[in-house]
Order: C-alpha cells, then structure tokens, then sequence
C-alpha cells in the first residue's frame, strides 16, 4: 500500500508514525548509492535502473517477530531545477508473505522539489512519493521494488517503525450509495458476521469523499469463480488521478469466508489490505475495477487517526 499510500505533505506522515530507522536492501553492496540533500540534512537513497530490484529479504533478521511494522518507501525522480511542470513515475512493489506473493503498481505525478539541492548538471528531485506497508510477519515477509514500465529510474528509500495505537473513526460509505452485504466466517467453531463489505466489478465502483490528513485501511476479498481465476485486481484514483493498481491472487479462505445471495452461499476469498494516507484537505476517492474476467470483489474501508 501502500502508498503505500504518499503524498505531497510529509508532515501528515509524522503525525502519523514516528519513523526513525532506515531499511537497508539485503542487496544493497550491488545498488548504487545517491546522496540527496536538504536543507542541513543528507540522506542516503538507492537507485533503481528499468531493469533493477532492490530487495529485502532480511526483515526476520532486523524486525522483531512479535511486534507489527509499517514499511515506508519513499521514491522521488531527476528533474530539471526550473521545471515547472509535474513528472510521472512509478515502481512495482512485490510483497512475498508466508509464500504467497501480491504486486502493487504505484504511480506518482509531482513537481520539483523546491528544498532539495540540485546537482551540478542543473538537476532536482521531484517531491517525494510515498507509500505505506503493514508487515505484520517479518520473518516470512520479503520485498521486492522494481522498476514500473515507462517509468524514468527513481531514487529509492525505505524507513520503518513500529506501528503505533491507531482509533478507529468509523467505516466509510460510498457516495454512490450501494445495498452493503455481511460477510460470514469462522471465529473458533461459530459464525459471524463483518458487515459493510460494498461489490466492486465493471458495473459498480466505490466512490467516496473524506477530509485529511487521516488513515484508511482498505480491506479486499473476491468471489471464488469456478473456472479458477488466478487473481483480481482493482485501481485507486485520487481526485482523478490513478495512484496504485492492487493485484491480489485468489486464495481460499481458511474460516470459510462467504455471503448468502437468496439463500445461496457465495464463497469468498481470505481478505488482503492496505493503508492508505489521505492529505490534509477534501479528497475524492475512487475504486475501479481492472479485473478483465469481471470477478465481483467486495470492498470494506475504515478510517484511523493517531491515538
């Protein structure tokens, strides 16, 4: 996620957590290091060429296996000092947890940076884009970025803390209002229900409004086709413009997930989540699927502040 998840406004990331370590790759010896610096402050980045990987495959060795984490990578690309207009770019970001393995594309369109010293050949780094990733394992979760098709090569680096208290606020609710389902699955020997899971396919999108800086976790699941699809996949656009595409593959759950259609039961898949950090102002939101066997999804979103 997640962004992660991510923006313009690094503040609303500190009021958030409160990074202090640097991730260092486990590939590190084979990347090439890039000093960015800003105002009295250095910081290291590592570079990712169109054919790169940077790898971390040595959480279980730095990250304490009792306790959960958020990932913070944060990407930024060469531009022209004077420019005055936005730079696209992107990375793919590959998470490997207890052997099963998801992608997310993230995609990032900012402007120069005007706190970041150019280099001697005239040239910046654009304003950061973020991205946040709960790790709740880490010594079965490895990660991987690579290098997004038609993107320009980025600078790369990655913080990490412990996740700190989070209250939630509530659900959110589409604008384009929608009849919600409960979803039914095992806890022990009984049954119960998570409600306001709203469908996702080509006929529905969620879309939805909500005032930052905030926190939302957004849950997935997916109908369980008989023909056997491999995975789903829905894209995430803010104020209009795309930010992320999440690919999930489609994996039984184990506390028989499913939802009653008149009387019928629909299997579902295990749910999949991310975070996703809303800037500071009214922010438009939308969920569409991208999915080309128009699998239904269901999605559940809620919003967390900092306790």
């Amino acid at each position: 996620m997640r962004l992660i998840q991510f923006y313009k406004y690094i503040i609303l990331i500190l009021l958030a957590f409160n990074y202090s370590e640097t991730l260092k790759p486990s590939n590190s010896r084979q990347l090439e290091k890039i000093k960015i610096s800003s105002n009295e402050n250095t910081r290291t980045y590592y570079h990712l060429d169109k054919n790169g990987i940077i790898e971390f495959k040595n959480l279980g060795k730095i990250l304490d296996k009792n306790k959960n984490y958020t990932i913070k990578i944060i990407s930024r690309a060469k531009i022209t000092k004077n420019s005055n207009s936005n730079k696209s770019f992107g990375l793919v970001l590959d998470i490997e947890q207890n052997g099963e393995l998801r992608s997310e594309e993230l995609k990032y369109k900012k402007k120069v940076s005007l706190s970041k010293l150019p280099d001697k050949k005239g040239f910046s780094y654009t304003n950061a884009g973020f991205w946040l990733e709960e790790v709740k394992n880490p010594k079965d979760t490895k990660i991987y970025i690579k290098s997004l098709k038609g993107s320009p090569e980025i600078e790369i680096r990655v913080l990490y803390d412990e996740i700190s208290s989070l209250v939630n606020e509530g659900i959110i609710y589409p604008i384009n209002i929608r009849k919600p389902i409960s979803v039914n699955f095992l806890r022990d020997t009984t049954y119960v229900k998570s409600k306001h899971w709203f469908k996702l396919n080509d006929d529905n999108q969620f879309q939805f409004k909500i005032k930052g800086p905030t926190i939302l976790k957004i849950r997935s699941r997916s109908v369980i086709l008989d023909k056997g699809a491999g995975e789903y996949s829905f894209d995430l656009k803010e104020n209009g413009r795309k930010m992320s595409v999440h690919r999930y593959h489609i994996i039984s759950s184990e506390k028989d997930a499913h939802y009653n259609d008149n009387d019928k039961k629909i299997n579902l898949t295990k749910y999949n989540s991310f975070l996703f950090n809303v800037p500071p102002g009214l922010n438009y939101y939308t969920l569409k699927s991208n999915d080309n066997l128009n699998t239904d999804m269901f999605i559940k979103i809620e919003s967390f502040i900092d306790e």
